[in-house]
C-alpha cells in the first residue's frame, strides 16, 4: 500500500505541475491596457457613437476600468504637462488588450495652432489672431474634413486639420504559425512526461495486484 500512494503522489504532483494555473491578462502596474490596432477606434462621452469626441492616436493606448458589453469604459491621458485625463467609453472593436504595461500607453504631441477672432469680411480691422499651442488628443473627422481635438486653457476645442503626423508606437510582430502546430513544445514535454509517469505508475500497480493475488492463492492452496 505505501507503493501504491506514493505512485499516485508522484503522478499528480507531475500533473499538478505540467498544468499551471492560468494567468490574467493585465499589466505589470496592475492596470489593464487596450491598444488601438486600428485609426477609427473613437472615444465617446457616453456609449453611443454619436457622442464620438476623438479617435485614439493609432497604436496607442486607452486604460480599460470596465467592460460594458460592445463598449469599455476607459481612460484616456493623464495629468501631466499639458494632457488631462479623460474618462469615456471606445467600442471593443480595434482594441488589443495587451499583457503588459506598454512603454507609451499615450501620445504626448502638443501642436501649435492659431486661434482666428470670426469678424466680418467687410470689416476695417483684421481679426486678432494668436497662435497658441495645445495638448492634441486625437483627429475627429466630419465628412471630408480632418479636426483634431485639443486642450487648451483646459478646454477642449477642435482645430482645422488631422495632425496625424505624430510617431508610432512599435507593434509586436505575430507568431506566423499553422493551426495543428503545436505552440508550446515545453508544454508538450511536460504533457508527455506525465502521461508516461501515469503509465508507469498504473502498470506498477496493475503488477502490485497480480501479485498479491497470487501470493493470497498460494497462501489459500497450503491451508
Amino acid at each position: 500500500m505505501k507503493v501504491l500512494k506514493c505512485l499516485c503522489c508522484l503522478a499528480l504532483s507531475v500533473t499538478v505541475c505540467t498544468f499551471p494555473a492560468a494567468q490574467t491578462a493585465s499589466a505589470s502596474d496592475g492596470r489593464q491596457y487596450a491598444r488601438a490596432d486600428t485609426r477609427n477606434v473613437y472615444f465617446c462621452a457616453d456609449t453611443d457613437d454619436g457622442s464620438a469626441r476623438f479617435a485614439v492616436p493609432y497604436t496607442y493606448c486607452v486604460e480599460i476600468l470596465a467592460d460594458k458589453g460592445d463598449w469599455y469604459l476607459v481612460r484616456y491621458a493623464e495629468d501631466d504637462g499639458f494632457y488631462i485625463s479623460q474618462t469615456g467609453y471606445c467600442r471593443k472593436d480595434g482594441l488589443t488588450l495587451l499583457d503588459d504595461t506598454p512603454q507609451n500607453p499615450y501620445l504626448s504631441y502638443p501642436v501649435t495652432t492659431t486661434l482666428r477672432a470670426n469678424v466680418p469680411d467687410d470689416g476695417s480691422l483684421p481679426g486678432l489672431e494668436i497662435t497658441v499651442e495645445a495638448a492634441y488628443y486625437g483627429v475627429y473627422y466630419k465628412g471630408a474634413a480632418a479636426y483634431s481635438c485639443v486642450l487648451y486653457d483646459e478646454k477642449f476645442w477642435y482645430v482645422p486639420g488631422a495632425n496625424d503626423g505624430y510617431p508610432l508606437n512599435e507593434i509586436p510582430a505575430q507568431p506566423a504559425f499553422s493551426p495543428t502546430e503545436p505552440q508550446d513544445g515545453g508544454g508538450n514535454a511536460r504533457l508527455i512526461t506525465a502521461v508516461l509517469i501515469v503509465a508507469v505508475a498504473a502498470t506498477v500497480v496493475a503488477v502490485l495486484l497480480i501479485t498479491g493475488r497470487q501470493a493470497s492463492k498460494g497462501r489459500r492452496e497450503k491451508l
